[in-house]
Order: C-alpha cells, then sequence, then structure tokens
C-alpha cells in the first residue's frame, strides 16, 4: 500500500509541475504579489475581483488536498514543511520563468489544502483500522 501511494504521489507531483509550469506560455514580464491574503482584503473592500480571486484560493486548496492524502509520511509536520517546500519552489519558479503570478496566498492556501490532505487520510485510516477489528470480531472477511 505504501509503495502504491510512493507511486501516486510522485505521478500528482508530475502533473502538479507540468499544469503550473510546463503547459504555461512565458509572460512578458515576471510577476508576483506577497500580499498576505490580499484577495480576501479585496473581496471585503467590494472590488469587482475579490469574489473570482478568493475562489483561486479555495481551487488551490482542493488543488492540493492529494498532495496530502497521497504523501505517505506519519507526522502532520512532515507533510506541512514538503507542501509548503514544493509550493514555495512552483511559485518561485513561476516567477523566475515569467510563468504566471508568483502569491504568497497561493503557497499558504496549497500548504492547508495539503494538510487537509492528510487529515483525510488520517480518517480514513481509522475507517478502515475500526472497520477490521469489526470484521475480525464478527467472523465476517
Amino acid at each position: 500500500m505504501k509503495k502504491a501511494r510512493w507511486v501516486l504521489f510522485v505521478l500528482y507531483c508530475i502533473f502538479i509541475v507540468w499544469y503550473t509550469l510546463l503547459s504555461r506560455p512565458t509572460k512578458p514580464a515576471r510577476t508576483a504579489d506577497l500580499r498576505l491574503f490580499w484577495s480576501f482584503r479585496d473581496l471585503l473592500a467590494g472590488k469587482s475581483t475579490g469574489k473570482t480571486d478568493v475562489i483561486q484560493n479555495i481551487n488551490n486548496i482542493l488543488f492540493f488536498i492529494p498532495f496530502g492524502l497521497l504523501l505517505p509520511l506519519k507526522k502532520w509536520w512532515k507533510v506541512l514543511l514538503a507542501a509548503l517546500c514544493f509550493s514555495a519552489v512552483i511559485e518561485a519558479s513561476q516567477y523566475i520563468f515569467a510563468l504566471g503570478l508568483c502569491e504568497l496566498d497561493d503557497v499558504i492556501s496549497n500548504t492547508f489544502g495539503a494538510l487537509i490532505g492528510y487529515w483525510i487520510w488520517l480518517g480514513l485510516k481509522k475507517i478502515m483500522r475500526n472497520s477490521d477489528e469489526t470484521s475480525k470480531k464478527t467472523g465476517i472477511l
């Protein structure tokens, strides 16, 4: 099971690199926005793009849930550190190669998504363990 998770995790990471870097055209200039939670502030200020930008943050969270689900690490802080580093490398690469907007909020959203995935994995693992124990007690396999 652990080998399969590693294989799926590596394939997922390749997909992320393709989607966030390799599939994008180069832009005329490097862009970055390192303001913390700027899209939420824009939404609260009533700016027209605020809602769209907040939805993008939610998409970033959802996009990284499989990262936490598939990464076979036992400690939450290791998943957090791996997601933080991986996301930071993606954002830095987007800036260096002018492939998109480098955002601090993306790193935070991606990392949070990975933690959600990790918590989902823990829940699934607990459910599977309880199911196995119930099956053994009742003799149903």
